[in-house]
């Protein structure tokens, strides 16, 4: 019996083990909750407690592994798939980079080629005449040899641009009727020029626009100096782009701006017509108008270079002169550089005499100190160099019609702008390469310029 009792307590205690042991796996699964929680709503989702009784607590438990084992599958098959749009993409990329020609044929040093090929082919075509023609930026009345304000197109216009195709025309109050006459007179002086022609026009905002003196708008943009004192680098920026958009609206692709002249002392002409005193904030100022005229597609010509900053004067009462030294100068580079790296296409150089510079009372639009060894060499600017206008008391006083072109050619200059005697002084330059004085690879060299700037448009229509 005691044995019977012994054997029978053993076998209670192992059923009693068990149950225990069945007891403690079922209610021992690891809850969701202690792994990381990844997503808070799963989380709370899974980690609620079955109720007491209930039948279903190993069903669910098998859901959870299927659940778990169909979201493992498709993360796997996910993660393939991610892997091969991986391999995809690596394999596209290392085909870009094997071929980058096919994916950008107009690529930098292509587009040079392409555009240099265009240039030397219209300079090819050109005669000595019309490459001389060429240097000349002028108002119709000067084309015509009238002083009368010119305000329709004519024949006789046409006749005048057919013989003598000038590089630009320059337009102003005098050649602005209603807003419908200067329309036509757009649309007619489109017709008679060649397409590269530059159609130029000084406007900087303000009331003395042309489009304002000449009642096209009533809508008068700042002014620079009214950017320089409170509008800012955005001012300056949205400024270029009304001020082009005006000019676009009429065609007109060239804008003799922005100044950039620092006024250096009270009752300078750079103090009227600049943006301020300070040469650093002249200098982001002028490069944020330069960008927005471009954004509108205008070319622009930075001015003056030298300023007009300690003048009282711009030359319409006679000589200009300055002071100021090279070291002088190289104080004032910034505005103009900073202008260049925006986009400016010209550098107007003014009509300043320095005679520290030189040691003589020359202007410095007929100086190859100031155009040859400054801009060109200091500044390694390989774009367009225009004058000032030339029809100024200061060059036409002093020197003949012929001498002013022939100096300005000779100094490194590319463009004449607005001589008073047009064919005094393209006979002049003319003369001076059949005589040798100037050779025809010199005028080829400013044509290069010219064509670079004007044909680029060319190069862009034809890539697009």
């Amino acid at each position: 019996m005691a044995l019977l009792a012994a054997a029978l307590l053993v076998v209670i205690l192992l059923i009693g083990g068990g149950i225990f042991g069945i007891v403690k796996l079922v209610g021992g699964k690891a809850p969701k909750e202690e792994k990381p929680a990844v997503d808070a709503v799963a989380t709370e989702s899974v980690t609620e407690t079955p109720q007491e009784g209930s039948q279903s607590e190993e069903p669910a438990a098998e859901a959870e592994q299927e659940t778990d084992s169909d979201a493992t599958e498709e993360e796997s098959a996910d993660t393939e798939e991610t892997t091969e749009e991986a391999a995809d993409t690596e394999e596209s990329s290392e085909e870009t980079e094997e071929a980058p020609d096919s994916a950008d044929p107009f690529g930098d040093d292509a587009a040079n080629a392409q555009l240099e090929a265009l240039v030397d082919e219209k300079i090819a075509s050109l005669t000595l005449e019309d490459k001389v023609a060429g240097l000349f930026f002028v108002t119709p009345a000067q084309l015509m040899g009238v002083e009368s304000e010119v305000k329709v197109m004519g024949s006789d216009f046409g006749e005048k641009i057919s013989a003598y195709p000038v590089g630009g025309i320059v337009l102003d109050a005098s050649n602005i009727g209603t807003e419908e006459d200067f329309s036509k007179f757009i649309m007619s002086l489109r017709g008679y020029i060649l397409p590269d022609t530059f159609i130029g026009m000084e406007h900087e905002g303000g009331e003395n626009s042309p489009l304002v003196q000449g009642g096209v708008t009533e809508t008068v943009i700042s002014p620079l100096s009214e950017i320089g004192e409170s509008l800012g680098a955005s001012g300056a920026y949205s400024a270029g782009i009304s001020l082009g958009g005006e000019l676009r609206q009429y065609a007109v692709n060239v804008d003799f701006a922005p100044n950039v002249d620092v006024s250096l002392k009270e009752g300078s002409v750079a103090e009227a017509e600049g943006f301020g005193v300070d040469m650093e904030e002249t200098a982001q100022l002028g490069k944020n108008m330069v960008k927005g005229l471009s954004d509108q597609g205008i070319f622009t010509a930075v001015k003056h270079f030298p300023s007009y900053g300690d003048v009282t004067q711009d030359g319409d009462s006679g000589q200009v002169i300055s002071q100021r030294t090279k070291e002088d100068l190289q104080g004032e580079y910034a505005p103009y550089i900073e202008a260049i790296d925006a986009g400016a296409d010209f550098v107007m150089v003014s009509h300043v005499s320095l005679p520290r510079l030189r040691g003589d009372n020359r202007p410095a639009s007929l100086s190859p100190e100031v155009i040859t060894d400054i801009i060109r060499t200091e500044w390694e600017y390989d774009g367009i160099v225009m004058t000032d206008f030339m029809n100024k008391s200061c060059m036409y006083q002093k020197y003949t019609y012929a001498e002013a072109a022939v100096g300005a050619i000779e100094a490194g200059a590319d463009m004449i702008l607005c001589p008073k005697n047009f064919m005094k002084s393209y006979n002049g330059i003319l003369d001076a390469v059949n005589a040798g004085t100037i050779t025809e690879e010199r005028i080829n060299e400013s044509l290069r310029r010219i064509y670079r700037v004007k044909l680029s448009n060319s190069l862009e229509t034809t890539e697009n």
